[in-house]
């Protein structure tokens, strides 16, 4: 009766260890994505989408959390129509 008892002592100390430890796991992982979804290139101008050559102004740093604080970010403004239907109005 006893060995039981010690039997199950041990694998809830052991099961317990484990779901604290996937626990702490699975909070890293959510902060590294909330750290990455901070990454503003695919918001840039000089973002291009292309995989030889992401960013023309920063291209070693582009997609990268050292691109978080990027200087020469500039938010990219599309717009809906041409510019020559714009400016007349014919759109």
């Amino acid at each position: 009766m006893v060995y039981l008892a010690f039997c199950f002592i041990g694998w809830t100390l052991i099961f317990s260890c484990l779901f604290w430890r996937s626990l702490s796991v699975f909070k890293q992982a959510v902060n590294h994505l909330q750290r990455l979804h901070q990454i503003p290139c695919d918001k840039c101008a000089y973002f291009t989408g292309d995989y030889r050559l992401k960013c023309t102004v920063n291209p070693l740093v582009a997609l990268t959390e050292t691109a978080i604080g990027c200087r020469d970010f500039s938010p990219n403004e599309r717009r809906t129509g041409c510019g020559s239907c714009i400016a007349i109005n014919h759109c």
